[in-house]
């Protein structure tokens, strides 16, 4: 009898830990995500993005430079990893945030029955 609770106690919590409240199963999904992240997740602003084609201009004279453009690896190192040194660490913490499931809203109910809250509640 002991040994029959036990093991229907132990299918509930499994019940429960699989169902209601999963966790994050490997590292290695979120590392990949934050990995992806690092490329996309710093936007050139407006400004950098003026200043990355000001140097673009000035580098494509001829009379001054001739045929190589001089600016040429200062802009591919701002429009490259120099942006990911500047990313907002907020992109990130949501990222991880939104990778952590969370578990379902409760439904909470009035006292005649009816839903509370949401469209056409009480």
């Amino acid at each position: 009898m002991a040994a029959e609770q036990n093991y229907n106690a132990d299918k509930i919590q499994k019940v429960i830990n699989d169902d209601l409240f999963p966790n994050v199963q490997h590292v290695s999904d979120v590392k990949q995500v934050l990995e992806f992240m690092e490329r996309v997740a710093a936007p050139l602003s407006e400004e950098q993005l003026r200043a990355l084609l000001l140097l673009q201009a000035l580098g494509d004279n001829q009379r001054l430079h001739g045929e190589k453009n001089p600016y040429k690896p200062i802009i591919d190192k701002i429009a490259g990893i120099y942006k990911q040194y500047v990313a907002k660490t907020g992109v990130f913490l949501d990222t991880i945030e939104e990778l952590i499931p969370k578990p379902p809203k409760p439904i909470i109910l009035a006292g005649d029955g009816g839903r509370m809250g949401g469209k056409g509640g009480k």
